[in-house]
């Protein structure tokens, strides 16, 4: 960085509290290189960080919850049913919940997928670029990283969004198309983990809240996510799959997270005092319940995660856990009896409890189906495993041998096992799977291979519910339950069959303030609804019976 671009006032010297006597003499305007560069970019770089999955200060309230809501809980994550809701929000006309994507909430989703971090991160890209300076460089590789972890998450439920034109000042820029955007994505992630390579110190480590500054572990992340991109792409473009996945996994690179101590989680540290963001859902609007999906695969599987991830409910008197459907048709209420959805199980969090950007078995997973379409070198069946027992060692838990022999299925949907919800049923185990690698129905094992990874990631990805329901799109997995409300679907423009929305559509407010979006149904190649496929949506996708 250099020193002679800025001027520093008074009040900017007195927030800097960490230089001694030694470094103020360094030079005449009293900081040092890498303080300067704290002051300047550290408070946006750690704004950042509390965007990609919405979390912020106990001192916000109610605010990162809503915002949390919206992405996260009443939205993707009840279409994949981690979620329901004791709550229909039919007295507001329905919301993202019921598959009514009305202008102001899709205008707020945007704001929480894309534009709160767009003005954080062009604070930082807006003086750092085209720098040659090498800590101009590592500060902007971080930012860059953060970023697309934030808008990868924008694009895979929105589709088209301003990624190639970002930060360069137009008044109206031009959209990309999701093939553009990956694309762009992975080339960024990959001259990232180039520049963090070369680094032999802390990057911004007094602002790192994820990795505290080290670049070796954030060289981790962005390969695990190049790799994330690269094996969600291969059923549209398996040149390019294969050409991200063998870089990602190049050890010369700096490898991908191995094991839990790598992992990237945000939660309340000395650092940075933060809320888990869930809590304002779960427990002061008394709304977010267990969903019946997942619900199904816990307790027919005899999954022993069901206690780390959820705490029991209480319904007629009997403690257990219990699940509520997605787009359910009970209005909010403030009982736990047993005609009320506030007793279904709660998720298990407290104000510590971490949101997690990326596990160790989810990088499992990847690999299992890297190998199963010949992207990478290996046994699929060994990485599956490997991602289950990951997956148990991270929760705490012990026993993945056992679960791994296990021939069951999942808890069916209807009156006999979900009688405190008797109205509805779903088919969920028609053409479902059991944890065993080798125990199939079909002929078709590869994909039954398939079928199993994916069923198994969902549940080893929980609670990150923009990555399940991501995944969920793409393969057609796991099979979920159908939402209550018949009429839902139609709200999408989707025929009945239709069990979850394929995107967020946006909101008319986009539309007025950039003429570009004119664009967007060529980009996304069909109309701005969500019924409408994204780009890496396979063509064989299975509809489930």
């Amino acid at each position: 960085m250099k020193l002679k671009k800025y001027i520093l006032s008074l009040a900017s010297l007195a927030l800097i509290t960490s230089c001694d006597y030694e470094d103020i003499n360094t030079n005449i305007y009293g900081v040092s290189d890498e303080e300067l560069g704290a002051l300047l970019y550290g408070t946006s770089f750690m704004d950042m960080q509390q965007k990609v999955i919405p979390i912020g200060s106990p001192t916000l309230t109610t605010g990162p919850g809503n915002d949390l809501q919206n992405t996260d809980l009443i939205s993707s994550g009840t279409y994949i049913g981690y979620f329901g809701n004791n709550n229909n929000w039919a007295g507001a006309g329905y919301l993202e919940a019921n598959w009514n994507f009305q202008d102001n909430r899709m205008n707020y989703a945007y704001e929480n997928f894309y534009s709160k971090m767009y003005q954080s991160w062009n604070t930082i890209y807006s003086k750092l670029k085209g720098s040659e300076e090498p800590a101009d460089q590592e500060i902007l590789a971080l930012a860059n990283i953060v970023k697309i972890a934030g808008w990868l998450r924008a694009t895979d439920v929105f589709g088209p969004i301003v990624y190639t034109n970002a930060g360069n000042g137009d008044i109206a820029p031009k959209l990309d198309s999701q093939q553009v955007v990956y694309k762009t994505m992975m080339a960024d992630l990959a001259d990232a983990v180039a520049v963090l390579n070369k680094s032999t110190s802390k990057v911004l480590g007094d602002y790192d809240v994820i990795y505290n500054g080290n670049p070796a572990n954030w060289v981790r992340f962005a390969n695990s996510l190049m790799l994330r991109m690269a094996v969600r792409v291969h059923f549209v473009d398996n040149a390019l799959a294969q050409e991200y996945i063998t870089k990602a996994l190049d050890v010369k690179n700096g490898g991908v997270i191995e094991d839990a101590s790598q992992e990237a989680k945000i939660q309340n540290s000395d650092k940075m005092p933060l809320l888990n963001s869930m809590l304002a859902s779960v427990d002061e609007y008394g709304e977010t319940r267990m969903g019946a999906t997942i619900w199904a695969y816990l307790t027919g599987y005899n999954d022993p995660r069901i206690a780390v991830y959820f705490k029991k409910g209480t319904f007629y008197g009997e403690e257990n856990y219990y699940g509520l459907p997605q787009a359910s048709s009970f209005g909010k209420q403030w009982n736990d009896n047993a005609a009320s959805p506030y007793f279904a199980s709660k998720p298990n969090v407290n104000s510590n409890s971490p949101l997690y950007w990326m596990r160790a078995s989810e990088v499992q997973f990847l690999k299992a189906e890297a190998c199963l379409y010949n992207l990478m070198a290996g046994d699929p069946k060994t990485y599956y495993e490997a991602g289950v027992e990951m997956s148990f060692t991270e929760n705490g838990l012990t026993g993945a041998g056992e679960y791994l022999s296990k021939e069951t299925l999942p808890s069916p949907l209807g009156f006999a096992s979900l009688s405190h919800h008797p109205a509805y049923t779903s088919p969920l185990i028609t053409g479902n799977t059991s944890p065993k690698w080798d125990h199939y129905s079909t002929s078709n094992q590869k994909e039954e291979q398939l079928q199993k990874i994916i069923t198994q990631k969902y549940l080893a990805l929980y609670p990150n519910a923009v990555e399940a329901w991501t995944e969920y799109r793409r393969t057609g997995y796991p099979f979920i339950g159908k939402p209550e409300d018949t009429s839902a679907p139609a709200r999408i423009g989707a025929s009945g069959d239709c069990f979850a929305p394929e995107r967020f559509r946006f909101g008319a407010t986009e539309y007025s303030t950039n003429p570009n979006m004119k664009d967007v149904p060529t980009l996304l190649g069909g109309e701005d609804q969500g019924s409408t496929k994204l780009w890496w949506v396979r063509s064989d996708r299975p509809l489930q019976k």
